[in-house]
């Protein structure tokens, strides 16, 4: 998250209640405080007269991501909201180590630090997921006769997404050379650029995509791809489950014990949430590879514009802090403002198929 000082200090703009989860999650950036100076009034009212009548309050009874402000707010509590204390950038200047108590002073649960009960408890459902399986087959060999492919199916999907959510949680993100890092804080070269400091780490992290508080690590250059086919493996293994569940439960619910029908309903309903909270995550990201843009830029709103009434594109940074809320949710991405965008299928091709172990690769594609 950004380092304002007005976001940290708690500053939350009045307007009737609307994005007040916005507001204090600090994700009205500096840039929005203001506008920049060759921006005129009339052209901001023009821009307001679209939106006059505009509600963005959220629907409360509405799917999970259905609105910009609803992967605003998600993507602030999935990065741990109070965890993401970080030091401001600098041009050059020597970096210290995070502070303890930024780093550390978090809610707890019976005085313990909370943190690590992410990661435990998505792997631990994934693992017990995994087990039901057996329950699954074994309902489906007394139906069907056989579950051979079933249960290799799910084990395979099983093992490729524990194994990613644990490469993604314990590998290093893409942090700059001790000897790159040295040359930074002397003032011998620059940041690269997409690289990003974050509190969790001495060093800056390289193409610098998010902070997950789910593996409780940073997603970058070296664990991107990674981060990628856990979240593929949540939507493949929770809608498959569902599927299955579907159809068992009701099928079983007449020659099954009470013990197995409870669990199959259980685990629908576990496999159902699971979906529904994954699905929009995977939507969400595969965006992002296909425009190559990290959620970092995306959170500066770095390549996106307002259109307005006669077409006229207008940066969101030169929006003040009224109109940045009242177009919340008409934010347009223009390819043409990032350099980076080579078009949908080169950006894939890349992400997927580009070395990120070669010590030169400073993650500036």
């Amino acid at each position: 998250m950004g380092t304002d000082p007005d976001a940290e200090n708690g500053l939350e703009l009045q307007r009737g209640g609307l994005l007040a989860g916005v507001e204090r999650s600090g994700l009205l950036h500096e840039e929005s405080f203001g506008v920049a100076g060759g921006q005129s009034s009339s052209m901001r009212s023009r821009v307001l007269d679209r939106t006059h009548s505009q509600n963005l309050v959220p629907d409360a009874t509405r799917s999970l991501l259905q609105s910009r402000e609803d992967h605003q707010e998600f993507v602030a509590w999935q990065e741990g909201g109070g965890e993401d204390q970080e030091q401001a950038e600098s041009n050059g200047e020597a970096v210290s180590a995070p502070s303890g108590a930024k780093k550390y002073d978090q809610a707890t649960i019976f005085g313990i630090d909370k943190r690590p009960f992410f990661p435990t408890v998505l792997i631990v459902s994934l693992l017990w997921s995994m087990c039901m399986t057996w329950l699954q087959s074994w309902v489906i060999a007394d139906l069907f006769g056989g579950a051979f492919r079933c249960n290799t199916f799910f084990l395979v999907v099983y093992i490729l997404t524990i194994g990613a959510a644990l490469n993604t949680s314990l590998s290093n993100p893409g942090l700059m050379s001790e000897e790159q890092f040295r040359k930074w804080q002397d003032g011998q070269t620059s940041i690269p650029m997409r690289a990003h400091k974050h509190w969790l780490y001495r060093r800056p992290v390289q193409r610098f995509h998010q902070y997950c508080r789910w593996v409780t690590n940073c997603v970058g250059l070296r664990n991107h791809r990674s981060y990628m086919i856990m979240l593929l493996g949540f939507v493949t293994t929770a809608v498959a489950d569902t599927i299955v569940d579907l159809i068992l439960v009701p099928v079983h619910f007449v020659s099954g014990t009470w013990t197995a029908e409870f669990l199959c309903l259980l685990h629908l309903c576990y496999s159902i949430y699971f979906a529904w909270y994954s699905a929009p995550l995977l939507r969400q990201h595969t965006a992002f590879i296909m425009r190559n843009e990290l959620t970092q830029e995306w959170k500066r709103d770095d390549y996106y514009v307002v259109v307005g009434p006669t077409g006229e594109k207008i940066a969101v940074t030169d929006l003040d802090a009224e109109d940045y809320n009242r177009l919340f949710d008409e934010f347009e991405y223009d390819s043409s403002r990032n350099p980076f965008d080579k078009g949908w299928v080169d950006n894939c091709i890349s992400f997927w198929t580009r070395s990120r172990d070669d010590p030169d690769e400073w993650g500036e594609f």
